[in-house]
């Protein structure tokens, strides 16, 4: 839900009012496009500001693509982007392709299609290996003229399906290039109607390739894709019950009077639950708080007959009569996540006006009254959005269950060394290659606790540092009885000189702290920069609002403190035994060993 201004001229007013307060705040978004795209600029700007993620677009000069990405010293470059989003689409590259397509057969209409496919992939590998710029390439729509054969789609070599086909190799291609995404053009078309996307007026006369009317949904999902590359998704959903997940209110209704089943209006909520579950699938964890009898809730979650949301699925439940401001601090503080990381879904507006008052960093999703509303404000929610799902997302509800099967253990245990006997820790230790890139950049940028120096290395820094060979990428990976916990650690190490090398990056995830995992990757880290030579390994800390937890970490250790400022740097000798490894934690290597140093 948005509140866009409702015309053209609303907007360019409106922009040029957010464009006066940025500074130098908003991210830069750059456009190379087949068409004349500069007439989305004030639309951009109002809805990346409306979205929480400002975007300064820069459009080129339509048609020049190489020119632009090729050259090194190009005007584009020079804008330095955050995200370069490539506009290439078929009406104007291949414009009577659809008139042609059945004359020529599906193989020439398949070479044809494909040389376009081509042309923008290599375009995309191109500004990876130019510049450190996220990248968005549209995927392809089907031109306009093919909705004048009402049976192509009954051809499956007709131009509608080898499109798709084309479509579908595009996103496998770039998802072989780090960094690089599909931006859904197709979709935004099928979703806001193919036969009024484009004003032939506006076409003919100045190449605009959407009309007025869809300017604002086009820049509204372009923005949303922006902020998806830039920001961090959340991390939990926050979830009122009565009326919410269900109709009705359980403690008078009871478990069997609730409004939950197959028939309406219990269907609305259960499809609501549905795609719940489908947000839980996609690494985002779900939690409750309600006003309401805890075990009541915990008997319907678990024998209501319609409930697709059971009490496993829940990283957190407080069901109780106190204030949801001081849940969701407990919850927050339970799954050891900040408050900035909650979504908070609740049928009550004045639930939501407190939560918005007192706690403005938690997202509000503004539910409308209708249940009948309540799929689409969830899809609304942009902090939801995951460019690329990992095998950790999927599997992170998870480990956050087996983290609290563990903190039952250590509850139990009389020693903090029988607890970290009786976890039965694995470690899995490497460094990164293809297979482990896209996690590493992932921790790198939302790791902030224990984080020495908070560098927040791009993909393209992170593949110099791989390919040099005075430098490394280096990676733990923890497993225990109770489940796996992933790829958890990173850290990163450059020559400073023959005998001398550096700590430049150090983090781990707040999941595994207090386990001597810290330990073992620090010891791992020394065996790496002994291995090359090294005689000496020296760690630096900045301070930052969130890592003050690991300001004697180097201390701790052994090293020896060499002072400064904004930064400190401690070094210590590589001697045999300087950096043990940790007798509770089993060590292996990792299975492909083609990139370790080890």
């Amino acid at each position: 839900m948005t509140n866009s201004p409702a015309k053209p001229a609303e907007y360019l007013k409106r922009a040029r009012e957010i464009e006066a307060t940025w500074g130098a705040s908003a991210a830069t978004l750059g456009v190379i496009s087949t068409f004349t795209a500069e007439l989305l600029r004030p639309f951009v700007i109002v809805e990346s500001e409306q979205s929480g993620c400002p975007v300064r677009p820069w459009f080129a000069p339509f048609g020049q693509l190489e020119q632009l990405v090729l050259d090194d010293d190009s005007t584009l470059w020079r804008q330095n982007p955050d995200v370069l989003w490539i506009a290439l689409r078929l009406d104007d590259v291949e414009r009577h392709l659809a008139h042609e397509s059945a004359a020529i057969g599906p193989a020439a209409t398949q070479e044809r299609l494909d040389a376009i496919r081509a042309r923008v992939v290599a375009l995309a590998q191109a500004a990876r290996m130019k510049h450190r710029a996220a990248i968005l390439v549209s995927n392809f729509a089907a031109p306009p003229a093919t909705a004048g054969n009402l049976f192509d789609a009954s051809d499956p070599d007709g131009l509608v399906h080898l499109v798709a086909d084309c479509n579908r190799q595009l996103a496998r291609d770039l998802a072989q290039t780090p960094g690089a995404h599909v931006f859904d053009y197709a979709g935004a078309i099928a979703r806001w109607g193919a036969q009024r996307w484009s004003d032939p007026k506006l076409w003919y006369m100045a190449r605009s390739a959407c009309s007025s009317e869809n300017m604002p949904p086009l820049a509204r999902q372009l923005a949303r894709a922006v902020a998806g590359l830039l920001r961090p998704p959340a991390k939990c959903l926050v979830l009122d019950l009565d009326n919410t997940l269900w109709g009705g209110v359980l403690g008078d209704d009871g478990p069997q009077g609730i409004k939950l089943g197959d028939d309406y209006p219990g269907n609305v909520f259960k499809d609501f639950q549905a795609a719940l579950l489908g947000l839980r699938e996609r690494g985002f964890l779900l939690a409750v708080t309600s006003k309401n009898d805890e075990q009541t809730v915990l008997d319907a979650l678990d024998s209501h007959p319609e409930m697709l949301l059971k009490r496993k699925h829940f990283a957190a439940i407080r069901a109780n009569w106190n204030a949801k401001t001081d849940n969701l601090r407990e919850i927050a503080t339970a799954l050891n996540i900040g408050l900035d990381a909650l979504v908070f879904i609740d049928d009550n507006p004045v639930e939501r006006a407190t939560i918005r008052a007192e706690l403005p960093m938690v997202h509000v999703v503004e539910l409308p009254a209708d249940p009948l509303g309540y799929l689409a404000a969830l899809a609304d929610v942009a902090l939801f959005d995951r460019p690329r799902l990992l095998d950790e997302d999927r599997h992170r509800a998870e480990m956050y269950q087996g983290e609290a099967l563990r903190k039952q253990v250590e509850g139990q245990a009389t020693t903090v060394e029988e607890f970290l006997q009786g976890l039965e820790m694995t470690a899995q230790v490497g460094t990164a290659d293809g297979n482990t890139l896209e996690r590493i950049h992932q921790l790198i940028h939302k790791t902030n606790q224990f984080n020495l120096t908070t560098t927040r290395h791009g993909l393209d820094g992170l593949h110099q540092f791989m390919d040099s060979p005075r430098a490394a990428v280096a990676w733990l990976r923890l497993a225990d009885r109770y489940g796996d916990s992933g790829l958890v650690c990173v850290g990163i190490l450059r020559a400073l000189d023959d005998d001398t090398w550096e700590i430049d990056t150090l983090l781990m995830s707040c999941r595994v702290m207090g386990r001597q995992v810290e330990h073992a990757f620090l010891s791992y880290l020394g065996e790496l920069a002994r291995n090359e030579g090294a005689r000496r390994l020296r760690g630096l800390f900045r301070p930052t609002a969130k890592n003050s937890p690991v300001k004697d970490f180097y201390n701790v250790h052994g090293f020896v403190d060499l002072g400064g400022q904004q930064e400190r740097q401690y070094e210590i000798e590589l001697t045999e035994g300087a950096l043990p490894w940790p007798a509770v934690i089993h060590r292996v290597e990792q299975p492909n060993k083609e990139n370790a140093r080890v």
